[in-house]
């Protein structure tokens, strides 16, 4: 049926002829230099699609009300095509609350003058923090040894408190950050000692087959880190997730957030319909996504991916299909927008590291993986967030202690003895 020219002139006239994107604002008709003649750049775009099987289709409307004003929002090309490829992100709510701002922004700057429609505001230089901590610390050598090993599980060997032992089977051989030749290493019972070969982390890094190695090895490390804290792993959806106390208990932590000393969170829990109060048949678990990747090869710069996620569950314990999963979890992520993200960042990181200036990994006395806990950042100049919507944010920078200090500063591992050892490998 289309939009009827009406509904087309209500729109552009309500939006100023300007992009209603939060942020875009672009003028819509344009005088081409070259032929002196007008051009429309503007696009009408719908909320709801014309069509159920269009972006955000399915939503709830009277056929008659889909090619309506309130149903439509003026956008750029670039804008329409985003808000159409990306429906997870921009819901119906979001766009319904995008037009109301866009059009309130116009009637209030009409009443002015229309001459201050194209006033461009001064650029202002905003910190962006990102959601990856930097690796201070790595350790400078990986050893490999033959075993009869074919799977994990026949691998009995496991490193004593405080130190960790990460491993990986790969080409007959067992790969850790242990010295496999020592004795008293955890894997002492499950490799050939007297095969064992050491190579320098930095060399492996120019072979993309070793170097993806390196962060298998690094990434297992994770799961020592994360059970440590009680966490449990989604081995389909790669995540880890906070389980359960008791089967349909909600569960609450205690953490340090951006804005007070202490605060407890939800991290277990059933949700709940806000029309009327009624349980929902299914439980959110909160939980993270964490994988090391190399940021610089020639620098060997490390860090470590942090993404907040959610695991779900039937009644806290058996998981949920997997199917039916992705709709709940990109509903709520939808909704989370910058402080939102910053928050649930704050949290993973104060209770990853136990309210520390970094997480530290050992794996023997010298050897270790060091994470900071204070998020990369940079700064960029642009507009800015209106000031109805920006929130403060600190990048909150734990204090070291004398043990925390310790912890993550382990004596440095020797390098120029390691062939000229006299371990007996014949014990």
């Amino acid at each position: 049926m289309g939009v009827a020219v009406a509904e087309q002139r209500r729109v552009c006239q309500r939006s100023g002829d300007r992009c209603a994107f939060e942020g875009c604002r672009r003028l819509l008709t344009v005088v081409d230099p070259a032929s002196g003649e007008v051009v429309v750049l503007g696009e009408i775009a719908h909320i709801v699609a014309e069509r159920p099987d269009g972006p955000r289709g399915m939503t709830p409307i009277a056929d008659e009300d889909r090619n309506r004003y309130t149903n439509l929002l003026l956008l750029c090309q670039e804008h329409h095509q985003l808000v159409d490829s990306q429906e997870a992100v921009y819901t119906v709510e979001r766009l319904r609350g995008m037009k109301e701002a866009h059009e309130a922004w116009v009637q209030d700057r009409l009443g002015a003058g229309i001459e201050d429609l194209d006033v461009v505001p001064e650029p202002v230089t905003d910190v962006l923090y990102s959601t990856l901590l930097p690796v201070e610390r790595m350790p400078t050598h990986l050893y490999g040894a033959s075993t009869t090993a074919r799977f994990p599980s026949d691998v009995a060997g496991r490193a004593r408190a405080p130190y960790v032992s990460p491993f990986i089977l790969h080409g007959e051989r067992l790969w850790a950050f242990q010295d496999l030749r020592d004795r008293d290493s955890p894997f002492a019972g499950d490799v050939d000692r007297a095969s064992t070969e050491r190579h320098t982390m930095s060399d492996w890094l120019t072979d993309p087959d070793r170097e993806r190695l390196i962060q298998q090895l690094l990434n297992r490390s994770l799961n020592k880190l994360t059970g440590h804290r009680g966490l449990h792993l989604d081995k389909e959806h790669h995540r880890y997730f906070f389980p359960a106390e008791r089967a349909g208990v909600s569960r609450s932590v205690s953490y340090v957030p951006l804005n007070k000393p202490s605060a407890t969170r939800k991290v277990v829990w059933q949700p709940t319909r806000k029309k009327d109060g009624a349980t929902r048949n299914h439980w959110f678990h909160r939980g993270v996504s964490l994988r090391f990747i190399l940021l610089d090869r020639t620098q060997g710069s490390w860090v470590l991916a942090m993404r907040p996620e959610l695991h779900l569950t039937l009644d806290g314990e058996n998981p949920y299909p997997s199917k039916a999963i992705g709709r709940r979890v990109t509903r709520r992520k939808a909704r989370l927008f910058n402080y939102d993200l910053l928050g649930e960042m704050q949290f993973w990181r104060d209770y990853l590291s136990e309210s520390s200036a970094r997480m530290t990994l050992r794996f023997t006395e010298a050897s270790a993986l060091v994470v900071s806990t204070s998020l990369l950042e940079g700064s960029v100049a642009w507009p800015g967030i209106p000031a109805e919507y920006a929130m403060p944010f600190s990048n909150v920078h734990f204090v070291d202690d004398l043990f925390s200090w310790a912890e993550g500063n382990p004596p440095e591992e020797f390098t120029d003895d390691w062939e000229e050892s006299d371990d007996d490998l014949s014990v």
